[in-house]
Order: structure tokens, then sequence, then C-alpha cells
């Protein structure tokens, strides 16, 4: 790419820095930790565990995958999806409505106080590689998606969240017919360890 003073809307100078990061040589990659291989050979072997088989095609298509078909997700009572009569009139005039239906048991926002003694409970058991199994979550705006369309399944503990003490990722275990990998940001108070 040259320098066309025509149509150029930065300087020479500019011109030629930026070209010079495009045109460097990339940065070496970090060395992987003992988690990012311990991610790396999980997520290998939960793919290598879905497939079956390839079939390949006679006249030179593309090879079928065939997958194994997984236990079916466990049953967990839902709590209903609000109609859209009772939303309407829930959310009238009220600025934070998107956040789902209120809960008399579960805080929507919890207090630092709070944050910090849930974080404090799981400093026992919470750790990448942890087994563990969601069994709760916020209430939902629509059904079709959020968290709670994994309530009741077991899976790993995948990355500690720097920002967030009290979330992190988990790798849920695959149910029926899924074939990617289920990695959802979930808040430490709706996990519990499985020993």
């Amino acid at each position: 790419m040259s320098y066309d003073p025509r149509i150029a809307t930065v300087s020479r100078a500019e011109f030629d820095e930026l070209m010079a990061i495009v045109r460097a040589a990339p940065d070496d990659a970090r060395p992987l930790s003992e988690d990012d291989r311990w991610r790396r050979d999980y997520q290998a072997e939960q793919e290598r565990r879905r497939i079956v088989g390839y079939q390949q095609d006679l006249f030179a298509s593309t090879a079928v995958t065939h997958y194994h078909r997984h236990r079916p997700a466990p049953s967990w009572d839902h709590t209903p999806p609000e109609t859209i009569e009772a939303k309407l009139e829930r959310i009238a005039g009220d600025p934070s409505a998107t956040f789902g239906p209120p809960r008399s048991d579960r805080p929507a926002f919890l207090t630092k106080a709070e944050r910090a003694a849930i974080v404090a409970r799981a400093a026992n058991w919470l750790r990448v590689r942890q087994r563990v199994r969601l069994i709760d979550g916020p209430g939902t705006v629509d059904p079709a998606y959020g968290i709670h369309r994994f309530l009741g399944r077991a899976g790993v503990v995948w990355r500690l969240c720097r920002g967030f003490d009290d979330h992190c990722y988990v790798f849920f275990d695959p149910a029926g017919g899924e074939r990617t990998a289920k990695i959802e940001f979930v808040e430490l108070r709706d996990l519990e360890p499985v020993r």
C-alpha cells in the first residue's frame, strides 16, 4: 500500500508509522500457563468424545461428521415466563425493567458486603477445573436466552474473572444433541460444587 496525498486523511508521517505497525512481525505469543494447557486439552477431549466418525462422500463432496447423542439435560422446575400483559404492567415507569421480573428470594443487585460474603464462601472450592452444578439463575426476560437454560446442569469452572470476583466462566457438559461448547458467564451464588 502506498501513500496517496489526493485521498489521504492522515499525514505522511502518520501513514508511515501505521504501515510500520502493520508490516511488523507479530509479537511472540505469551507462554501458556498450566490452566491454558488444561483448557486446550479439555476442549479437545470434549470434541473427541462428541464425534462418532466421518463418512466420506462417494462424489468428492465434503465428508459428513456423525456425533454421539448425550444424555438429556436434567429436568428442572423453571419459573413460568412472564406474560406480555404482566410485563407491561410491571415495567410502567421503571427505568431498570429490562433486568427481568424481581424475585423476593434473590435480589437483582448485591451490595459490596453481600458480594464479599459470596466470594468468601466460594474460596474453599472455587478454582479452575472444579466440577460445579448450576442451581439458580436470575429471572429471565426472554425464555430463549439466558443462563436459566442451563439450570441443573453440571460443568467445570473454565476461567475465573479478574474484574468480577463474584462471577466465573463455566464449561457445561453437553446434553442431548448439542455439538458446540457451552461456556457461560455465571454468578458464584448460582453454583454449587460437585464432589
